[in-house]
């Protein structure tokens, strides 16, 4: 079996074919074009380490710079083309561009808001002496930051309980910067929490003992699901799926985003914000929950330290320099 070259000479090659095989000047230029499409955005060292996620974040993101669903699809047909001549010239047997199904129709919105939009999203002022803004801000940081299901921002503890009658189910643990989640098959999650994310739970956890009454502060085994909850309603409650969509809704509409803003869109910018600037899908899959990704089946898991080091690469991640927080 050869040896797979690098991602510039195996596109090159697929090109000299294109031209002996006598297709039309204008046809093998347009396969060029397509397949640069890929690897300018995802500049990988070989054709072997492309994914289905990285096809399809490409075809959305392209997409969102106003590329018509036509082009698309033809672009997804030259990658097929391209993944198809490398596999049976060095028998890879791997095409990623299967199953990333081109257009039809109107292709959908993006899933995913652009950095500036994030930016204006999370930067909003908070009033420092308001709990429900700074609980709201602590849950759009956590929700950009660490790519949380909605699901799993609800199920949130302010620390692990163990009790006879309650058994915490994920929880933030500050002193290693980490969210614990307990998975549905007993596993645990490890995932890190970005600085800005830190500042503003620091900030709601200074005003959350307003949203308790003093009874359940002063004995917890009354409610230990309200007490021990990290986001709470105005009632005191754990927090609502509603209340976190209906929030998070207003606040994309205070800062001028027309398109409607979801928590699970808030999930998917995380992704593709740290795929861009990483180019490594295994640590985006991993922190993203996902635990059979047919492309990283045979990669490795990153251990805590790599996964800390790898979310340096998320833009609310990076160390600022001012000392300015959210709230």
């Amino acid at each position: 079996m050869q040896k797979t070259p690098n991602t510039e000479t195996s596109v090159k090659l697929w090109i000299d074919y294109l031209e002996s095989e006598g297709l039309a000047p204008d046809t093998v230029a347009a396969y060029a074009r397509d397949i640069k499409h890929l690897t300018t955005r995802y500049a990988l060292a070989f054709p072997t380490e492309y994914s289905q996620q990285h096809l399809r974040f490409t075809l959305g993101q392209l997409h969102g710079e106003g590329i018509q669903p036509r082009s698309l699809a033809r672009m997804r047909s030259a990658w097929r083309n391209f993944f198809n001549w490398l596999s049976e010239q060095y028998q890879t047997g791997y095409n990623p561009a299967i199953g990333v199904h081109p257009p039809h129709g109107n292709y959908p919105d993006p899933k995913i808001l652009s950095i500036e939009q994030t930016e204006r999203l999370l930067n909003q002022p908070v009033d420092p002496h308001d709990p429900i803004a700074l609980r709201d801000q602590a849950i759009f940081e956590l929700l950009y930051s660490s790519g949380l299901r909605l699901a799993e921002i609800i199920a949130l503890d302010v620390q692990a309980i163990a009790e006879a009658d309650y058994q915490s189910k994920a929880w933030i643990n500050l002193e290693d910067n980490e969210v614990e989640i307990q998975t549905k098959e007993q596993r645990q999650r490890t995932v890190p929490i970005g600085s800005k994310a830190i500042q503003a739970i620091q900030a709601w956890l200074q005003q959350r003992h307003q949203l308790l009454s003093p009874e359940l502060l002063s004995d917890p085994s009354i409610d230990y699901d309200r007490f021990a909850a990290l986001f709470l309603g105005a009632r005191g409650q754990r927090i609502s799926p509603r209340v976190i969509q209906k929030q998070l809704q207003l606040r994309a509409q205070s800062v001028g985003i027309q398109q409607p803003v979801y928590p699970h869109r808030l999930r998917n910018s995380f992704a593709n914000h740290l795929l861009e600037s990483s180019q490594d899908v295994r640590g985006v899959q991993q922190l993203l929950g996902h635990a059979n990704i047919s492309s990283t089946q045979s990669l490795s898991q990153l251990n805590p330290e790599q996964l800390a080091q790898f979310m340096q690469l998320h833009p609310r991640h990076k160390k600022s320099s001012d000392s300015d927080t959210e709230s």
